[in-house]
């Protein structure tokens, strides 16, 4: 064990010995108006990341926080958990898991001005979930065990909000159908406009056949300034597959921009505009890989 982990191990068997042994007025116990999640979902096979969130802390500042959360293993299973956007100064979280699910305990950095203060919301440790379950099962993501201590580690609670978690369906969400020749890599721009709202998490781009086409940047957005963006992992695994680092809605009737950047040969729609069941898709502009602006290309993709 390191010495940040044996750090954390021994303030967190302190506030347990202080926890058993010691009984606080209520107005002196660090609370919050609720500690949990927001319902999550995930394709199987992927990694979904969940924050556990606190609202409006009270009677704090709280420099160290456990809880314990329980969900069904055979559907999801926690592999890692990281820092909050309130924690990002405080220790690494530790956790252990158990066939119920998974403990998790965290500590300040001895910084009074790094304790969460009352009033503070926001993430304390963003939970990653492997996702292993069938498409349409779902397993409750319910916190329990809460415990929330001071500087002076007296120990207080919050109300739990538990979650669900769903296993997407992997059928495709919105489809262009398979392109033409020719082909050659390059960069499309373009709008993509739903017929109906759509959660996506990863894009497959359609080859040439006896090619690598595949797709290598995706990025896609709207006019509010809200964006996604990834990157491929390269010729590994499901390689034609590129995925984001979670889901996210496409709301209906409402255009989005893209820009995908493609490597090797992938099919095309030669058009401008194309319809599909799930909604248009429109090219602003193509520049292939020797410079050359085509405004007829269209990526032959899949939406999931």
């Amino acid at each position: 064990m390191d010495g940040k982990a044996l750090q954390v191990a021994v303030i967190v068997v302190m506030v347990f010995s202080v926890f058993v042994t010691t009984t606080f007025p209520a107005s002196s116990s660090a609370t919050a108006d609720s500690f949990g999640v927001e319902d999550a979902n995930g394709y199987k096979n992927t990694y979904v990341g969940v924050p556990v969130n606190i609202t409006n802390v009270q009677s704090g500042p709280v420099s160290c926080i456990i809880f314990n959360i329980t969900y069904d293993k055979s559907v999801i299973n926690v592999v890692d958990v990281q820092k909050g956007e309130l924690t990002a100064e405080w220790e690494n979280p530790s956790y252990l898991n158990f066939e119920w699910g998974t403990r998790v305990s965290l500590v300040y950095d001895t910084q009074a001005a790094h304790a969460l203060q009352n009033g503070s919301t926001g993430s304390v440790v963003l939970l990653n979930f492997s996702v292993i379950g069938e498409p349409g099962e779902t397993s409750m993501m319910n916190l329990t065990n809460i415990q929330l201590a001071d500087i002076e580690y007296n120990v207080g609670t919050a109300p739990a909000k538990n979650g669900t978690f769903s296993i997407l369906s992997a059928t495709p969400v919105f489809d262009t159908g398979s392109g033409t020749y020719p082909s050659i890599s390059g960069t499309f721009n373009g709008t993509l406009k739903p017929n109906q709202t759509i959660t996506v998490y990863m894009l497959y781009t359609y080859p040439c056949p006896g090619t690598g086409g595949h797709s290598e940047y995706v990025k896609i957005w709207n006019s509010t300034g809200w964006n996604v963006t990834t990157t491929w992992d390269g010729y590994k695994g499901d390689w034609r597959n590129i995925s984001f680092n979670k889901s996210f809605s496409l709301k209906a009737n409402e255009t989005y921009n893209y820009a995908i950047r493609t490597g090797s040969y992938p099919l095309i729609h030669h058009t401008n505009a194309l319809p599909t069941a799930k909604g248009w898709i429109n090219c602003t502009e193509f520049t292939d890989a020797n410079g050359v602006v085509h405004y007829d290309w269209i990526p032959a993709i899949k939406l999931f």
